[in-house]
């Protein structure tokens, strides 16, 4: 019994590692700068933003670059939390694949797939205003989106 215990443990341990090893480990790939950010200060994959000004010179910013800073930890947090999404629909999916005969578990992954597609719905919507107050304030040119 008690080396059911301790492998019940070690599963746990594991389990728990591998999920926030997966939820942390991009989050140092975004933030790293890429060629093109120090070129530019507005390009690249990251979500590190510097601000380049005509000249050449980092560190001047002005609004267009504050909403350009803000479009792109938007557009970061919504990837996040899609990618998310789908791991808990996967997850769902297992539930309910797994439940067998039991009502209750096919009742509980439902109400799980039913959350996450609520989430969905409510992170795009809060996603398009975003994006549409962006438009409204946009100075120079329209962000694309």
């Amino acid at each position: 019994m008690t080396s059911y215990v301790n492998i019940k443990k070690i599963s746990k341990f594991l389990g728990t590692f591998f999920t926030l090893a997966l939820l942390i480990v991009p989050l140092f790939a975004y933030s790293a700068p890429s060629p093109d950010t120090l070129k530019t200060g507005n390009e690249g994959t990251g979500i590190v933003y510097e601000c380049v000004d005509a000249k050449g010179v980092i560190g001047n910013c002005d609004f267009q670059d504050l909403l350009n800073a803000v479009k792109k930890v938007v557009n970061f947090a919504v990837g996040f939390a899609l990618f998310f999404s789908v791991v808990v629909i996967a997850f769902a999916g297992f539930k309910y694949m797994t439940s067998g005969d039991n009502a209750s578990k096919r009742t509980e992954a439902n109400k799980m797939l039913l959350s996450v597609a609520k989430g969905i719905v409510f992170i795009l919507a809060a996603w398009l205003i975003v994006s549409l107050i962006l438009r409204a304030l946009q100075v120079d040119s329209p962000i694309q989106f």
